[in-house]
Order: C-alpha cells, then sequence, then structure tokens
C-alpha cells in the first residue's frame, strides 16, 4: 500500500460519520461512558430497573427502527426481494405460522422464546466482530487469516459465556418480556447446567477467550499503529461489558439483568442506535439522494408494523388464544427478533459484493452512478401497507394512555369499562389490568364488581392469584360452593400453595346452607381505582 493511499485510509476516509459519532455510536463508547453515572445513581437511588415509559420510548423509537431497517433493505425494492425471495418470501411465512401455532401452544412459544434468548447473545456479538473488521479494513489494517480468526473466536466465547449464564441452573437472566410468573405460561426453557458445571465452563471459556484475544491483539499490533486499533478496541471492550463482565462478575441466580448499566433494555438500546448508524451509512452510500430522516422515518413505520401489527392479530378476540402479558408479547417479540437475526445474517456480510464495496471503500473510490429505475409494485398496495405501518404506534401510546391515565382518574365503573373495552380492540387488554382493577373493588366491598372482573381475567388467562381472589370474593358474599371451587382451581394451577389453601380452608368454613350472601357497595356512583400499570413479573 502506497504512502498516498496509506494517508487516505488512516484519514477522514476512515470513518462513515465522522470521529466522534462512530466512536460513540458505532463502537460503543458511549455505552460505556454511560456505566459510572448509571451505576453511581443506582446505588444513590436504588433504582435497579429502568422506567416503562423509559422502556416502552427506547422500544418504539429505536428497538423497532432497528428491524425496520432490516426490512426496508429487504422488500423495498424488487430486485432486493426477489434476491432474498427465500427469507422474505418462504421464511418469513413459516415464522408467522410459528406465531399461530406458539398462541395456541405454551410449549411452541417456550420454544421460540427459548431459541430468541439463546441465540440474542451472538446476535449481538456477531454484528461487533463485523464492524470491529470493517473498521480495520478501512483503515487499511493488514488482518491475516489467523488474526481474523482469533478476532472472531473471542466474539464467540464472549458470547458463549452469556448462553452458559442463560442456561445455569436457577438463572435470572432473560432477554425478552417477562411472561406471568405461572405453570401455565411461555417460559424460557433453561438446561439449568448444574451450578459447579457452569463455573467450571466459564472459567475454562474466559480463560480461552482471554488467550485468543490477547493472541488477537499481538498479531494486529504488529501490522497496525495503536491508532489504527482504537475503534476495534472500543467494540471489543464495549462486547466485554455486554456479556463477558456481567457473566464472570455477577451472580446470576440474583437477577443480574435488574443492573441499570448491564440491562437488557439498556444493552438492546446500544445494539439498536449502532444498527441504525450503519444501516443509515449504507443507505446513504445506496441512495445518495435520500435523506437521513426519510430513512429513519421509513424504517420507523416498518419497525413499528412488524413488532405492533402482530399482537393485534393475534389477540385472544381475533387468531390468538393468549393475551399480551402471558405470553403474547414475549412470543411475538421472540419471533420478530429471530426473523431479524436470519435476515440479518443474510444480508448483512461483507463477503457481499455490494456491502465491501458502500461499507469497506471510501466513498471517493466508488464513483458515483445513478441508481437504474426499478419497477417499483402497485401503488394501491404501498399505500395501504405504509397506512398500516402509520397506524401501528397509536397501538402501545393507547395502552399507556387508558392504563395510567384513564382507569385510576376514571369517575365512574362505566368509564372504566369503556378503557378495558379499548384495550381489548387495541390487542393489549391484559389478565392483570383485570386482576388489579378486581383487587380494587374488593378491598372497597364491590364484590359483584370484583367478581365481574376476577372472572374477565380468568376468562382472558387463568391464573392461581386471580382464582383465589374470586374465591375470597365469592366466600364475602357467601357463596360456599363457587368458591370452594375457584381455590380449588388455584390449587389445581399451583399445587401447595398457600395462599390457594388458606382460600379453600375458608370456604370450607362457611356454613353448607350459605348460599348467596350480602353483595355491599355493588354500584358505586364514582370510582375508586388508583391503579398503578400492571408489572408482568410480579406475582400473579
Amino acid at each position: 500500500m502506497g504512502s498516498g493511499e496509506t494517508h487516505a485510509a488512516r484519514g477522514r476516509e476512515a470513518w462513515l460519520f465522522g470521529r466522534s459519532i462512530d466512536l460513540l455510536v458505532g463502537c460503543g463508547l458511549g455505552y460505556l461512558v454511560a456505566i459510572p453515572p448509571l451505576v453511581y445513581y443506582g446505588l444513590a437511588t436504588g433504582t435497579t430497573a429502568w422506567p416503562v415509559l423509559f422502556v416502552v420510548a427506547a422500544s418504539m423509537l429505536l428497538n423497532a427502527p432497528h428491524y425496520g431497517a432490516t426490512l426496508l433493505r429487504v422488500y423495498d425494492e424488487r430486485e432486493e426481494r426477489r434476491r432474498y425471495a427465500f427469507f422474505a418470501v418462504y421464511l418469513t411465512a413459516a415464522l408467522a405460522g410459528a406465531l399461530f401455532w406458539a398462541s395456541h401452544s405454551v410449549l411452541v412459544a417456550s420454544l421460540l422464546v427459548t431459541a430468541y434468548v439463546t441465540w440474542s447473545p451472538w446476535h449481538f456479538s456477531g454484528q461487533n466482530y463485523g464492524l470491529a473488521l470493517l473498521f480495520l479494513r478501512r483503515r487499511g489494517v493488514d488482518v491475516d487469516a489467523r488474526a481474523k480468526r482469533y478476532l472472531y473466536l473471542s466474539f464467540v466465547l464472549s458470547a458463549a459465556l452469556a448462553i452458559v449464564v442463560i442456561h445455569a441452573e436457577g438463572a435470572a437472566l432473560v432477554f425478552a418480556p417477562q411472561t406471568l410468573a405461572t405453570p401455565n405460561a411461555p417460559r424460557v426453557l433453561h438446561l439449568a447446567i448444574p451450578s459447579a458445571l457452569a463455573r467450571a465452563l466459564l472459567a475454562t471459556t474466559a480463560l480461552l477467550y482471554l488467550g485468543v484475544l490477547g493472541a488477537a491483539a499481538l498479531r494486529l499490533g504488529r501490522r497496525a499503529r495503536p491508532a489504527d486499533l482504537v475503534p476495534a478496541f472500543v467494540l471489543v471492550l464495549t462486547q466485554a461489558l455486554w456479556f463477558a463482565v456481567p457473566a464472570l462478575t455477577i451472580d446470576w441466580k440474583s437477577a443480574p439483568a435488574e443492573t441499570l448499566p448491564f440491562a437488557a433494555i439498556w444493552i438492546s438500546t446500544a445494539h439498536s442506535v449502532q444498527y441504525l448508524w450503519v444501516t443509515a451509512y449504507f443507505d446513504r452510500r445506496s441512495n445518495p439522494g435520500n435523506r437521513l430522516g426519510r430513512f429513519l422515518g421509513k424504517a420507523f413505520l416498518a419497525g413499528s408494523a412488524v413488532t405492533l401489527l402482530p399482537g393485534l392479530v393475534m389477540a385472544p378476540h381475533l387468531l390468538g388464544s393468549v393475551p399480551w402479558d402471558a405470553g403474547l408479547a414475549a412470543t411475538v417479540f421472540s419471533v420478530v427478533n429471530l426473523h431479524h437475526f436470519i435476515l440479518d445474517g443474510a444480508i448483512w456480510k461483507l463477503r457481499d459484493g455490494r456491502v465491501a464495496r458502500l461499507l469497506l471503500r471510501p466513498p471517493a473510490e466508488t464513483p458515483a452512478t445513478a441508481a437504474p429505475e426499478r419497477p417499483r409494485p402497485n401503488r394501491s398496495i404501498r399505500r395501504v401497507v405504509w397506512t398500516l405501518a402509520a397506524l401501528s404506534p397509536v397501538i402501545p401510546l393507547l395502552d399507556l394512555y387508558e392504563t395510567r391515565f384513564v382507569i385510576p382518574q376514571a369517575r365512574n365503573t362505566e368509564r372504566v369499562t369503556g378503557a378495558t373495552d379499548i384495550l381489548r380492540w387495541i390487542g393489549r387488554e391484559t389478565t392483570l389490568i383485570q386482576l388489579q382493577i378486581a383487587r380494587v373493588y374488593a378491598s372497597l366491598g364491590y364484590y359483584p364488581l370484583a367478581i365481574t372482573h376476577f372472572e374477565r381475567s380468568i376468562a382472558l388467562f387463568p391464573t392461581p392469584g386471580a382464582w383465589v381472589g374470586l374465591s375470597d370474593a365469592y366466600r364475602a358474599t357467601g357463596q360456599r360452593d363457587k368458591a370452594l371451587g375457584a381455590a380449588e382451581a388455584a390449587l389445581a394451577l399451583k399445587p401447595g400453595w398457600e395462599p390457594a389453601q388458606h382460600a379453600r380452608t375458608e370456604a370450607l368454613a362457611i356454613p353448607e346452607t350459605s348460599t348467596t350472601g350480602a353483595s355491599p357497595g355493588d354500584s358505586p356512583t364514582e370510582n375508586p381505582l388508583e391503579l398503578k400499570r400492571p408489572n408482568p413479573s410480579g406475582s400473579p
């Protein structure tokens, strides 16, 4: 490589958007510098989890668009749809079928969630590895086969550390929305690797990880200036803090995800921003006339559609049988991610000619040629698709509005019913919101109303907690047989559960002649509910 070419590779052309943006966003330096203040804030306030509003905002504004960016790459142009027809049509149809099946089978839903949770560390790691290689090559660093192998193995082993922890006995590390903690809900099917074996695997993997990382650093250090290795070094450090460090330093039995810097939502947000950064650059190089705002807007709409509309279609009142909080959210999230993982692996390969030409070479090296005019699909179809995509963000906004503002502040029970009807129409009526309403009414003595909402919660998805609440409400109104039946239904779902056993004992104590009883406060004129948003990880 000549001196002029070397200088060009080490200059501004070696970056995609510029040194600051590339280091902060593309290499993960922004994530790294955020760790100290997050740790300090968590220790000072006792906060261990990100607030719901942040989770919703990050999911809508960053995570969903990063799925959308891949969809645009595959589906937006006919040439790309034809090129990736197997993935764009047949794989997508297969995963849609799997989602339908999972909405009627706890086992299938659990398998999909487990596949996502297990695969996700490698997906994140694969992106970091590809970006590290991208920066090295743009700087003209001679990455020989052995150095490339060592670098690749370091990312593989880092992901392996996280996977071992995920499947260790008693592990609480999960990278998917949690479902209800009941035996009949989908869950991650952990391999339950015995603790002693898991620790031995972690120790061995960690030694190999450090070894290949050191070997890669030595070989690359002989072929490049330290300055040329900085982006790759930052990516390696980011990778370590996403997976290796938490796996080796945090007790996985005490929910390591419940720390702000290592929470799944925070790591996922950093990954999504990183993904949008590189795909935005690719779009700019592929279509010089496109504006960044237009690309991000389309990615937002496409990502919103694919993450939100399946939950509406597969809601219990339409094609599905499981409400949002009892497994549908986790299943949709898992299927969307699996689709994204497979598409991403197929289309973003540096050995692909077009990808390599646009990502690895500085702009000056690629002649600016006008993109050929491509035939567009039927305009009416596109208009319908984008209209549905534009409407989809209304779903989580309505969900937040109804559960956080309308129901707690409603002045009558009719407004509460109206709010739950709206939640049903958008696929977000949950067993927990009905359970929470029922418990508040029961605590105030409005037992007929409480019974109505307990029964609705059970109709959506039976949980031991709802059955016990219903048993208590029946007992309060003197309905012995119904109280006993509800308590026994709770025990059938969760054998030996102490609250259910207590409810059964209390039901048996009701005189057998008592079949109906007083129903105090069955027609309140004001709605006294002061509800908080349900927490799916809470007690059922």
